[in-house]
């Protein structure tokens, strides 16, 4: 009897614990989700409101006749394409990332719906009437003692699987991360040649086009460390920073429209920054991840200890 009321209680705790979790993570999404959708709702009215402004520089007009008498207009053209470069990769990082939080919206409440979520609060209630009833009629100092290292077992199995998970997202936003280091690099060696050394067109269209590469990658990684802090909030005494990469921070193509010293050299310095950035972002992971291995050990050492208490009560 008290084997089977141990088995139940682990059955019914772990399950609560899984659907909490995932109610959880399906609320957190879900604000998340709202907050994307406002964002891409101003950044698109701002693309809008850019691609205007270049769109009337260009037509003609004595004014802008007389700023290109006056040298002024390619100055103010290049002025609004860079602002519209800016907001649109802005926009395009929001859309990519509303597009991520729907499907994951989407996906936990396919989880919610899991029939053995139904009546799990009902069973354990019913289940504790129960406990409570056979405490009472075998109320001993053992029972008590392997009562509580059933619900010390529980708990260090929670632990043990949460910090699991949230290695394995780890290590997923470490190879994201490397892999947008490797794109950046390369794009930054084309970049000393194209600015320093005279690279040329050939050289300027190799440079843009791991930039453009890079893109994806950077959201690749975006998306892996947002599950990373989704997994690591599982996860009790883990305190990390919010991991944010921000794609305008990295880079911009303003040179793709003007190609002078000028310009490589900025898009050169933003390389050069967003490489930094996500350095120390990787840096913060692993530095998390030693972290979780260290409280994984624990948990482990933790329940061998469990086991060899409850068979040392056993065997007495």
């Amino acid at each position: 009897m008290r084997a089977a009321i141990h088995e139940r209680q682990i059955a019914l705790t772990t399950l609560r614990n899984e659907r909490d979790r995932v109610r959880r993570r399906l609320e957190g999404a879900e604000v998340q989700y709202k907050a994307a959708l406002e964002t891409r709702g101003k950044l698109e009215w701002q693309l809008s409101k850019e691609q205007q402004d270049v769109i009337k520089l260009g037509k003609f007009s004595f004014a802008n006749k007389l700023k290109e008498w006056t040298g002024k207009w390619d100055a103010q053209m290049e002025k609004e394409i860079n602002e519209v470069a800016e907001v649109e990769l802005k926009y395009n990082e929001a859309e990519k990332t509303v597009i991520d939080l729907e499907a994951e919206v989407g996906r936990l409440c396919e989880q919610m719906r899991n029939p053995d979520f139904q009546y799990v609060d009902e069973d354990w209630s019913d289940f504790l009437r129960e406990k409570e009833m056979w405490i009472r009629q075998n109320d001993t100092v053992a029972n008590a003692t392997l009562q509580q290292i059933a619900d010390d077992r529980v708990r260090i199995g929670s632990l043990k699987r949460e910090i699991d998970e949230a290695l394995e997202a780890g290590d997923k936003a470490i190879r994201a991360l490397d892999a947008a280091l490797d794109k950046l690099g390369s794009a930054e060696g084309l970049s000393i040649w194209d600015t320093f050394l005279g690279g040329g067109m050939i050289v300027s269209a190799m440079k843009y086009s791991e930039m453009e590469g890079s893109d994806d990658l950077v959201h690749r990684a975006q998306r892996a460390l947002r599950h990373y802090e989704t997994e690591l909030m599982d996860v009790h005494d883990v305190a990390s920073d919010s991991f944010k990469v921000n794609q305008n921070d990295i880079f911009t193509f303003t040179d793709l429209f003007f190609d002078n010293i000028f310009s490589d050299w900025m898009v050169h310095s933003r390389i050069t920054e967003g490489k930094s950035k996500l350095n120390v972002v990787l840096r913060e992971v692993r530095r998390v991840q030693d972290h979780l291995k260290r409280k994984r050990d624990e948990a482990i050492e933790e329940s061998r200890r469990l086991d060899e208490q409850e068979q040392a009560i056993i065997e007495s």
